[in-house]
């Protein structure tokens, strides 16, 4: 959805669940089209959601192991261990 390799982007977005902006690496990503029942938005870029999660799944349209920063990482270990 966010084009071929060469089209490939660095931007900022809304991590909604620590309420800070954070670095998104976007390489040949899929877009996230519907937002079903009981899915969680967690992320957002330029108001799309680009990251979701449901119990202990998530699903990201970007790279956050690429980035500097881990919060989203920390975010999936906090939740993947507790739940």
């Amino acid at each position: 959805a966010y084009g071929r390799q060469i089209d490939s982007f660095y931007a900022q977005g809304d991590f909604i669940p620590g309420s800070c902006s954070v670095p998104m690496s976007f390489i040949r990503a899929p877009r996230i089209e519907r937002i079903g029942q009981g899915v969680e938005i967690i992320a957002k870029h330029n108001g799309i959601p680009v990251a979701v999660r449901q119990g202990k799944q998530l699903a990201m349209a970007f790279h956050p192991e690429l980035c500097d920063n881990d919060s989203i990482t920390r975010y999936f270990i906090e939740f993947a261990v507790n739940e």
